[in-house]
């Protein structure tokens, strides 16, 4: 086995949707060719902090390690959830986004929603959900933290997991009504290229 004992460096990047690139050479002290900010060795390490995504390269490419994103809603947006989902993981361009797992926590307030209680992860423009957080989450009547996570099943005919589309949080059938307590979700998750 071959092992490099040489520094290796970890990359930054603070605009969000940056992807690191496969480097033209072996070398990036060469002339030519020229090396850009995000190309990166093998091994080397490469950090996206606005969009919290850690990526690698390896013997056949770039690839993303995982991601973590978290969406505080408040109660108004909450009761609008079915009729306005709210991206939680935006697109990149090239890639889908896969769910690892999720959770949510609901900061109660002083009443619990009612009706269509269920959150589900959805990316935008699929014919199915990718999966459900928390059933019935919003009747919590105390603060509570849920981290189950079911990843929904589409039919043959279905669309599930697209590149180049958001990862939404929504509500499947209609808007909640009369909840007044925030909630958070967390989601980890991959990017998988298209």
């Amino acid at each position: 086995m071959a092992t490099q004992d040489s520094r290796i460096k970890i990359k930054r990047s603070t605009i969000s949707g940056t992807v690191p690139t496969v480097a033209p050479s072996d070398d990036h002290t060469q002339p030519s060719p020229a090396w850009t900010a995000t190309d990166i060795y093998k091994g080397e390490l490469f950090i996206n902090q606005a969009d919290n995504v850690v990526w690698s390269r390896g013997d056949d490419g770039v690839f993303c390690i995982g991601g973590t994103a978290e969406l505080t809603i408040a109660s108004a947006d909450v009761l609008t959830l079915n009729s306005t989902p709210l991206t939680i993981v935006s697109a990149v361009s090239g890639y889908a986004i896969e769910v690892v797992s999720a959770s949510v926590k609901i900061a109660f307030n002083t009443t619990a929603y009612a009706t269509n209680t269920s959150l589900h992860l959805h990316i935008d423009g699929a014919d199915d959900n990718v999966g459900q957080i928390g059933n019935n989450i919003l009747l919590a009547t105390v603060d509570q933290i849920s981290s189950a996570y079911a990843p929904s099943n589409p039919s043959s005919g279905q669309t599930q997991v697209l590149a180049n589309a958001d990862l939404q949080v929504k509500v499947p059938s209609g808007n909640p009504t009369t909840g007044d307590s925030d909630i958070t979700v967390f989601v980890n998750y991959r990017l998988i290229p298209a």
